[in-house]
């Protein structure tokens, strides 16, 4: 993941059978709100996704082509 020239988190990649990839998120969507909290840069997403468990499922507001979209993500097990 990577910082553009938004505010938020662009996605670099996504590796295939991953959350991310189940909820929809693909390379170049800029991350920009996980679960209720605002992601602005690499340490807003890390303290937002720290501060939940593997098993929760949570909303994830993302810009594509400029456009925001909302999806839902049910977290899983870190470095798995």
């Amino acid at each position: 993941m990577g910082a553009g020239d938004v505010a938020g988190l662009r996605i670099t990649g996504v590796r295939a059978g991953s959350p991310a990839d189940s909820a929809g998120l693909k390379e170049g969507d800029v991350i920009v709100e996980f679960a209720g909290k605002p992601v602005t840069d690499l340490n807003t997403y890390s303290d937002a996704l720290y501060s939940r468990k593997p098993g929760d499922t949570v909303t994830i507001a993302f810009l594509r082509t400029g456009s925001r979209q909302v999806t839902q993500a049910t977290l899983g097990r870190r470095g798995g």
